[in-house]
């Protein structure tokens, strides 16, 4: 008798719906297993079974509270670090003063232009072209508008006059404005640093700043500094410093004041004006000044306070920092910081209204640029209100193709420093008398005091602040924070989320391809025999040699197949 071969039906997706409910099955079952098995807080007792529908439903909301509350807490987080990425921290109030730079001092007399050197250029002019010598030196003094062009009431008449007869006599502007000016040498006494007398020319230097030629310390603004002292190859390389503090510590400088001599000056006093600020910073208004009267001992505090960002800040771009490091962007001759910027800048800006280089800025000209004459002084006063406000512009671009910096030339687009050294400083005053001093032949000695100064700068005390500039969330900070809610409200951590992508994804597409193995694979039935008893076999069959078993083995054979099963 022949046997017929049947293949059963699967259940096998057929169509679209098919699938669909075939997938959604398969992720309802991942999902049940992924919360019975999962170390996340009370998910399991959701598809607990033998639980009623309520404490389901009691459960899921507590799961489903807890995860949004825990987003919404991770969302605010993000939001605030966005707006304020930054934060400033006091890393100490006792770095020793030693770590900090000596703050440059600047020296400026209030007068511009020597009386005395005025007559005597104006003598020599007139020998050419036969002028009274006093009118052309009263004529002299409009040269003050090249360093302070603010007044633009001055006829242009007066400006030409004076050019023709400088070029007559062959006479540069900015040599005679050299020339003009108050000396070093005439302008400092005595000089003193860290108690030891020095020569003021080998400490001081002659420097052009807003103020125009002024004496500086300490000055190092410059790329390639080279001091021009008369010990030039004495002078340090790198600024000053200071291992103790107080008055007789720091330097001590006696300023001559000679009213007679008074020709030109923007502010109406007598005595001199002192710029104490980082020495790598260009002498300009913006900078901390004290005023110094005639016949007076002064003492100048300062109180440093270095701030310094981590590395973490380098991460985020400029434009949510708020802050650039030096290497990041470089001058043309001064070393970065903000204030230098902001000065190469005006300068740019005076090139492009005015077509020349402004006198305080001559170091900075360039092969093809020429220096502003007389002619040009209303041209810099007309526009003088525009180059201020140009200098608070913050516009620039991140996005150039080698990925570097790219600075809208027509703005400022300077940033504050992401590392620098701040001082500020506090003055008091006194009438300089000498008759009762015991001490005064250390540095004044041989000198009548009559018209001069004292003026001593000197750190406040043996410490400073520092202060760090860091991130608000870094990476590790970042990760505690929202591992921490995350923790709390929900219980999760990397194991869990590796057990989320285990389930949803290897899991899952491990079990469905099995199912659909199974499913699709062909089920044989197997033959249906017939048993056939041959007569002659059941015939000859001897019933006295079949073993019938007892009652006792038959209860224990039950007994045994129980345990087992």
């Amino acid at each position: 008798m022949k046997s017929k071969t049947i293949t059963t039906d699967v259940n096998v997706p057929k169509n679209a719906s098919e699938d669909r409910k075939f997938w959604s099955d398969l992720i309802l079952e991942e999902a049940k297993q992924f919360c019975l098995n999962t170390a996340l807080h009370g998910y399991r007792f959701i598809v607990l079974p033998k639980r009623i529908l309520l404490e389901r439903v009691i459960w899921a909301v507590i799961c489903l509270a807890s995860l949004i509350s825990a987003l919404t807490l991770l969302c605010i987080a993000w939001f605030s670090f966005q707006e304020h990425p930054t934060v400033s921290v006091t890393d100490s109030t006792h770095n020793p003063i030693w770590n900090y730079d000596f703050p440059a001092v600047t020296v400026c007399n209030l007068n511009k232009i020597s009386r005395k050197k005025a007559f005597q250029l104006a003598r020599n002019l007139s020998v050419t072209n036969g002028k009274n010598p006093e009118e052309l030196a009263w004529n002299i003094r409009v040269l003050f508008q090249l360093i302070n062009n603010d007044n633009p009431d001055i006829p242009a008449e007066n400006y030409t006059i004076l050019s023709r007869l400088l070029k007559d006599s062959h006479v540069d502007v900015d040599e005679a404005l050299r020339v003009l000016a108050p000396t070093c040498k005439e302008m400092l006494l005595r000089c003193q640093w860290k108690g030891e007398e020095r020569r003021c020319e080998s400490i001081f230097e002659q420097i052009r700043t807003s103020e125009g030629f002024c004496c500086s310390f300490n000055y190092f603004a410059l790329k390639n500094h080279s001091f021009t002292g008369i010990f030039a190859s004495k002078a340090p390389k790198a600024p000053r410093r200071v291992s103790a503090c107080g008055y007789q510590t720091g330097l001590e400088i006696v300023v001559n004041n000679d009213p007679e001599d008074y020709f030109a000056t923007h502010i109406p006093s007598i005595g001199y004006r002192i710029f104490i600020d980082n020495p790598y910073y260009y002498p300009n208004d913006y900078l901390q000044n004290v005023l110094i009267s005639m016949r007076s001992t002064n003492l100048i505090g300062v109180d440093p306070q270095f701030t310094y960002s981590t590395e973490s800040l380098r991460y985020l771009p400029t434009s949510v920092r708020h802050c650039i490091f030096p290497e990041e962007r470089a001058l043309l001759t001064y070393e970065y910081n903000y204030h230098n910027c902001v000065e190469e800048c005006k300068m740019n800006m005076t090139i492009k209204y005015c077509g020349c280089v402004p006198f305080k800025y001559l170091h900075l000209k360039g092969d093809n640029q020429v220096v502003c004459s007389l002619e040009d002084i209303s041209c810099l006063a007309e526009y003088r209100p525009s180059i201020e406000i140009s200098t608070q512009s913050h516009n620039f671009s991140t996005t150039d193709a080698q990925g570097g910096y790219v600075w809208d030339r027509t703005k400022c687009s300077c940033l504050p420093d992401c590392a620098i050294t701040d001082y500020t400083t506090e003055k008091s005053s006194g009438v300089l008398r000498r008759l009762n001093s015991i001490n005064d032949l250390t540095l004044f000695g041989g000198y009548q005091i009559a018209n001069q100064s004292v003026v001593r700068v000197f750190f406040n005390d043996l410490v400073a602040k520092k202060i760090r500039w860091d991130v608000v969330f870094n990476w590790h900070t970042l990760l505690a924070y929202y591992g921490g809610l995350l923790g709390l409200f929900v219980g999760f951590s990397f194991v869990s989320g590796l057990e989320i992508i285990y389930f949803f994804t290897v899991r899952l597409f491990t079990d469905a391809t099995k199912k659909i193995k199974t499913q699709t694979k062909p089920k044989k039935r197997g033959r249906r025999s017939k048993i056939i008893v041959h007569p002659v076999t059941y015939q000859n069959l001897d019933p006295t040699r079949l073993i019938i078993p007892s009652d006792i083995e038959i209860q224990r054979y039950k007994t045994n197949a129980y345990f087992f099963n």
